[in-house]
């Protein structure tokens, strides 16, 4: 999804009406609240946080008085970040895949919600993402990221990370897929990039000494549907 749509998209307009549409409402209450108390038993280990792609600010409004910031590309989406949290180190327009020296090093805890990792246009953004993650952490820091499975698209549909090449031998890799939401509206969310759950470990491995997958529900019935996120520790050198 390019830039220059992600911010057509995430105008006032959107900003607005964000929290009610995706997060508090009765479809993703549960998880939003599932969430929230993982991020407060993190951030008991003390630090401040950064909250990656923050939106609307919503998560971070949950804990006052907590050292927390934000950052997001979208001005729309800051500005009501910024009403929610008038106590919030910063909020700043910036763009995730872009390295800031001064933060290595400088968080307890880094998050990144809701799937906007997606928001990008190739795999090699997400990891630009998860390597500033792992260098903004401090030495015992954690970076926690619920993440979007390709599967996840359609039950009628399992792609295998790894496959065998019946030709040629050896294996093919899917390490993902690029998949678009066009709203009613008409509001579009075109070719986001969704790496497969395997190859989003992989990657996080790089730059993290433990990386584990949580899951919580999605729903108030024992065996409904779960949420899938990564939740790694400590900084790889």
């Amino acid at each position: 999804m390019k830039t220059e749509q992600v911010l057509e998209t995430y105008d006032d307009d959107y900003a607005r009406t964000y929290n009610e549409r995706f997060l508090l409402n009765q479809r993703s209450g549960i998880a939003f609240e599932r969430e929230t108390k993982i991020v407060g038993e993190l951030l008991q280990a003390g630090g401040k946080w950064l909250d990656i792609a923050c939106g609307t600010g919503c998560l971070l409004s949950r804990f006052p008085g907590v050292s927390r910031a934000g950052i997001d590309i979208s001005g729309s989406m800051l500005q009501v970040a910024r009403q929610a949290n008038p106590d919030a180190l910063f909020f700043k327009e910036a763009d995730f895949r872009k390295p800031v020296a001064e933060w290595e090093g400088q968080w307890g805890l880094v998050t990144c919600m809701w799937y906007a990792y997606c928001l990008v246009e190739s795999m090699s953004d997400i990891r630009d993402l998860i390597r500033n993650a792992g260098y903004w952490i401090s030495e015992q820091g954690a970076c926690f990221i619920p993440v979007w499975d390709p599967r996840n698209l359609s039950r009628k549909i399992n792609t295998p990370y790894v496959n065998p090449d019946p030709i040629y031998g050896g294996e093919v890799v899917i390490t993902g897929v690029t998949w678009s939401w066009i709203e009613e509206s008409g509001k579009r969310h075109d070719n986001m990039v969704a790496p497969q759950l395997e190859h989003m470990v992989v990657m996080f491995r790089e730059f993290f000494k433990s990386v584990e997958i949580v899951t919580y529900p999605l729903s108030r019935r024992r065996w409904g549907p779960k949420r899938k996120a990564i939740l790694a520790r400590g900084k790889k050198r």
